[in-house]
């Protein structure tokens, strides 16, 4: 699963004199470069899960405000933009040219969005937090403009590659979307402080939240997943045709949902809603299949949590379903059947048991590659799945799947028991996680030296 011309380890012998080939220094061989950029990714989403987590635990009694609540939109902005977002932009640095079998367009690129990232992030938190539009615009501005490099990074490498098909066109629409989704965030900001726009600002929000979420999240499940579940489980390959179909499904359904939640119609907004239930149906009906033919019969515990976020995210979409009928009595109040509700079900529920169980499977790889790649074959090397700690896993992300009732529950019936208790198991799901993580992540501070070569 890597890319580029291969490390060799050799050694030659000719007119009869031995002649051992020196290897380069670990740190200047191929091998050891590669996966610094998405480690960097992965690192820093892990931080802002640390961080998202934490505002949640301290303050459990956020989920009983109202979802346009200027500390409620902060806090979920550190959950998406700093977590999700981190991490699957990360991911598809090191996964794109995997499954392509192509090379990263520009590194320098990725190098760039990074550090806007790293920068902008915090700062749009802050700016959500203090409700300071004039902040968040400059702040805003770096990020987008982080996004915009991933955007062009992504569409040139999928253009480069020789490979033609489902997971290419999911990358491409995945990173247009996203793109789409943060330019229309900036005309919110803007438009909170110019008031420019002649619409409800509730509709503008919850419109660009499903283009972030349906647009740059799913559209990327129903791609990329398929080319990587089969590798992770010894399976056959997907149904194309049903995978192709299940991702326009939704992807029609998204260009209808986004003017019915602009300009309130409900039952139009119920209608293409549905349509992007049924692809999410349809891609999990194409995933039941690829999992039927795994070799490896039981799940390890990243892959059941991935599994359950399949689960978790159609369940989602009804709740949403419910939300926009026109007779539905839910909203924006906080209490009752409402948008934090179904914040917390897609969010916990589904994204996060997605993003986290696919995190159990790229982190060790990527360690491994860099911290014992180069080794292989001048030492004994433990593989990627020794590094990390399947019972920790387990625990972890089981907490974190437990936490979604009480959680889900107390934002409902505005139970600060009920939220305190699940702020409490997610946090501790999240601890059990990041101590995993970090374990593996030390293999690449504390990596045996590889052993002299010796002469053929």
């Amino acid at each position: 699963m890597v890319t580029g011309a291969p490390f060799s380890a050799a050694s030659d012998a000719s007119d009869g004199a031995t002649a051992v080939r020196v290897q380069p220094p670990l740190s200047d061989s191929w091998l050891a470069a590669q996966g610094r950029l998405p480690l960097a990714f992965m690192g820093l989403g892990l931080a802002w899960l640390a961080g998202a987590t934490a505002m949640l635990v301290v303050s459990p009694g956020l989920l009983a405000l109202p979802h346009a609540a200027p500390a409620v939109v902060a806090l979920a902005h550190a959950w998406i933009l700093g977590f999700f977002v981190t991490i699957a932009t990360g991911a598809i640095y090191q996964l794109a040219p995997v499954a392509l079998g192509s090379t990263l367009w520009s590194e320098r690129c990725g190098w760039w969005h990074f550090w806007l990232q790293l920068i902008a992030v915090p700062g749009m938190v802050f700016s959500f937090w203090r409700w300071d539009m004039e902040l968040l615009g400059h702040f805003g501005t770096g990020f987008a403009a982080g996004i915009f490099l991933f955007a062009l990074n992504t569409w040139k490498t999928v253009r480069r590659s020789p490979r033609k098909g489902v997971v290419g066109t999911s990358l491409l629409l995945a990173a247009g979307w996203l793109f789409l989704t943060v330019t229309i965030g900036l005309v919110l900001a803007a438009n909170r402080f110019w008031h420019f726009l002649p619409l409800d600002p509730l509709g503008l929000l919850r419109a660009h939240a499903h283009l972030g979420l349906v647009g740059f999240f799913l559209t990327l499940l129903q791609g990329v997943s398929f080319q990587l579940i089969p590798m992770f489980i010894l399976g056959d390959g997907p149904s194309w045709p049903l995978v192709r179909r299940g991702l326009w499904c939704s992807q029609l359904g998204l260009v209808g949902l986004v003017p019915s939640l602009i300009w309130h119609a409900g039952i139009l907004a119920a209608c293409f809603g549905a349509c992007i239930v049924v692809g999410m149906l349809v891609s999990g009906e194409a995933l039941r299949r690829v999992l039927a033919t795994r070799k490896k019969r039981p799940l390890d515990p990243g892959l059941s949590a991935f599994v359950r976020g399949a689960v978790g995210l159609p369940i989602a979409g009804v709740f949403a379903l419910v939300l926009v009928w026109p007779a539905s009595p839910g909203g924006s109040a906080p209490g009752g059947l409402g948008a934090l509700v179904y914040g917390v079900i897609l969010l916990l529920g589904g994204l996060l048991p997605t993003v986290a169980g696919m995190i159990c499977k790229i982190v060790p790889f990527l360690t491994w590659m860099r911290a014992y790649g180069p080794q292989v074959g001048r030492m004994r090397t433990p593989s990627a799945t020794a590094l990390s700690r399947p019972r920790l896993q387990r625990w972890a992300l089981g907490l974190q799947g437990v936490s979604v009732l009480p959680l889900a529950a107390g934002t409902w019936l505005l139970n600060p028991v009920l939220l305190t208790g699940g702020a409490w198991i997610l946090g501790t799901g999240v601890l059990f996680f990041l101590a995993d993580m970090a374990g593996v992540l030390s293999h690449l501070w504390r990596r045996t030296p590889p052993a002299p070569a010796k002469p053929a």
